[in-house]
């Protein structure tokens, strides 16, 4: 779709065709909208089926990070927060939980913009807000579990943080911050998990079509590693914000007064380690706030649109290798690759704690350079072009390090079966695309013939889109509709010694959303929505939560 935007009512829009796509199809450029003519009221509480961060009955303090802290100051210029976190004396010690809480305000009009939080060089959250929506405030909120990044608070850390926001006097939303993280420590009831021992991070620099890879050196890692994870955020932007629309480059041509996005739909970042390949990362489709309709995103927001998700890449074979005390580099590439895509990396390292100096080798990289694909594109029919992409991948590593407990073996299997099929239909005016994402990790370590950890992770990302921009005359008169149908289905086995770690979930949102302009007003700015969480939560109890929506507001919230 054309990348032009229009301010309307408060909210920005995709004008004309970007083909935003999608197969929840149909029903998007015919008539499941909701009533002509309706204007949904504005502002008030996102809302969403995820169930919250759980909380141990401990003794915890609360650092605060940001309070009240506007994105942009009086001269409109756009600011960060930043400072220093200190642990209480009174909370120093083992935790049983640390929990980032963020909580923003925002009026008037506004796009979606990106946060993020460093801390002590490592990128702790990234992600989007939620657009206002006229005079009344906007209040979004969310809570992440960041124990895993314990070792960074063991000493006062850094931190830099906040949505970097323009403002102007057709922009004038600005956001108001609230974030604080809160240390709950640890008892007889609620131990200490086991953190990794260090966490760093790994900056690389933004990814373009004409800058493809780019590389994080790395210094004075533990000499004493055992394992290795790689946590990665990958953000698209322009024409890779929605990269799941993308279309084959020869469907592109057939529409070229269109504006397609183009480079096809399939994205990975192929992942190396001191140049050898490591294996690749996928990213879950999120959809911002101001994506697609805006209308789609009222009150419930696409999944993990404020705190996007993360996808990991075990690097336990390459652990030997890192262990020497030399720099090291990990690197990232995109391709194909539509438009610039943020990537936000950190290597989480556990340590030997008998032992200054373990040692060990890559044995086993069965990486491959690309994986398999495949495309077709049919001729068109009645102004419609079908189109369909396959890809698929397979890897293996294997590689060894000598503890004090032994010389583990770890081998790391990873594979991904991924498609996307669509139209295009209307002089490149109409889309709709279906999307399927499976990705399978394991991992197995053992000592001699004895396993001591074998984790699983199964990850599924199917979505559904269509988008209807065919009633376009001008930015003055025009009718925008769309449906969504996203899913995120998890499931992670870890057994580590003697402790078992279990959890999934099912967790959906269906939207549709319409927004329309006659004359330089607006006419219609409508719509509604279901989303439902079926699986357990952080604590591995079960939960259940739906909430249906309509003209903006919440009318069902079940939850048990």
């Amino acid at each position: 779709m054309v990348r032009r935007l229009v301010s309307v009512v408060g909210v920005s829009v995709l004008s004309v065709g970007m083909a935003l796509s999608g197969s929840a199809a149909a029903g998007a450029a015919t008539g499941d909208a909701a009533a002509s003519g309706v204007i949904e009221s504005s502002g008030g509480q996102t809302v969403s089926a995820q169930p919250g961060v759980t909380r141990p009955d401990t003794a915890h303090c609360t650092v605060t990070l940001a309070d009240h802290f506007m994105s942009n100051a009086p001269d409109l210029s756009p600011q960060l927060y930043s400072g220093t976190v200190r642990v209480p004396d009174k909370c120093k010690g083992k935790w049983s939980k640390v929990v980032l809480d963020s909580t923003t305000s925002v009026t008037g009009r506004q796009y979606d913009r990106s946060g993020e939080l460093e801390i002590g060089g490592v990128p702790v959250w990234f992600g989007t807000t939620q657009e206002p929506n006229g005079a009344k405030p906007t209040t979004f909120s969310f809570a992440k579990d960041i124990t895993e990044f314990s070792s960074l608070f063991k000493t006062p850390q850094p931190f830099s943080g906040g949505y970097t926001n323009y403002m102007s006097d057709v922009y004038t939303g600005n956001y108001d911050q609230t974030v604080t993280i809160t240390f709950y420590l640890a008892d007889r009831n609620h131990p200490a998990p086991n953190v990794p021992d260090k966490v760093v991070g790994v900056p690389v620099a933004d990814l373009t079509p004409d800058s493809r890879t780019a590389s994080a050196t790395l210094s004075d890692l533990p000499r004493n590693i055992t394992r290795a994870r790689l946590e990665t955020t990958l953000k698209g932007n322009g024409c890779d914000e929605q990269w799941f629309t993308a279309v084959p480059d020869e469907v592109a041509a057939k529409f070229p007064g269109a504006g397609l996005c183009a480079a096809g739909a399939y994205r990975e970042a192929k992942v190396s380690v001191d140049g050898t390949p490591a294996g690749a990362v996928g990213t879950f489709p999120h959809i911002y706030s101001g994506g697609i309709v805006p209308t789609l995103w009222r009150p419930v927001v696409a999944i993990d649109t404020l705190d996007m998700r993360t996808e990991s890449l075990d690097l336990t074979p390459f652990a030997g290798q890192l262990v020497d005390g030399k720099q090291h580099s990990i690197s990232f590439g995109i391709n194909p690759i539509g438009d610039t895509w943020n990537v936000r990396a950190a290597l989480f390292l556990w340590t030997d704690h008998d032992r200054t100096q373990t040692s060990g080798a890559l044995t086993t990289n069965s990486v491959e350079a690309s994986p398999t694909t495949s495309t077709t594109a049919g001729d068109p029919v009645d102004g419609t072009v079908e189109y369909s992409e396959t890809v698929r991948r397979s890897d293996t590593l294997s590689g060894y390090v000598d503890t004090s407990a032994g010389r583990i073996v770890t081998t790391v299997n990873t594979s991904r079966n991924w498609s996307n099929s669509g139209s295009i239909g209307d002089g490149g005016m109409v889309q709709h695309i279906t999307q399927t994402d499976a990705m399978n990790t394991r991992s197995v370590s053992r000592i001699g013939h004895r396993v001591v950890r074998d984790s699983s992770l199964w990850e599924s990302y199917p979505i559904t889109v269509g988008f209807s921009a065919a009633d376009y005359v001008d930015d003055q008169n025009f009718s925008l509709n769309g449906t969504v149908d996203m899913t995120q289905r998890v499931s992670r086995l870890v057994r580590d010694g003697q402790q078992i770690e279990r959890r999934g979930w099912d967790w959906n949102v269906t939207s549709y959303g319409v927004l329309a302009r006659k004359d330089g007003t607006t006419s219609e700015s409508d719509g509604h929505s279901t989303t439902s969480y079926t699986g357990t939560d952080d604590s591995g109890r079960p939960y259940w939560h739906r909430i249906t929506t309509n003209h903006g507001q919440v009318v069902t919230d079940r939850e048990k």
